[in-house]
């Protein structure tokens, strides 16, 4: 018999898109500074930040290029 109730275990977090992997920099981030342990982990920080802020440029770019073939269509 099949238990439907148990908690299905999850292999791991889907990155589809900027902002998923914002997402889940900032829940690392938030961690590491809520456990008071930035400055242990402040090179990983810098590498996260870094990850965060080119998703960001990524998500501008986007926003930029669909409204840019907005424009070339009129």
């Amino acid at each position: 018999m099949v238990d439907y109730n148990r908690v299905k275990k999850r292999r791991g977090v889907t990155l589809r898109t900027p902002d998923d992997v914002r997402r889940v920099v900032q829940r690392i981030i938030s961690k590491a500074f809520q456990e008071g342990k930035e400055l242990e982990y402040s090179g990983r920080v810098a590498q996260l930040l870094a990850v965060w802020i080119k998703a960001m440029e990524l998500d501008k770019l986007a926003e930029i290029e669909k409204r840019l073939a907005a424009l070339e269509a009129r």
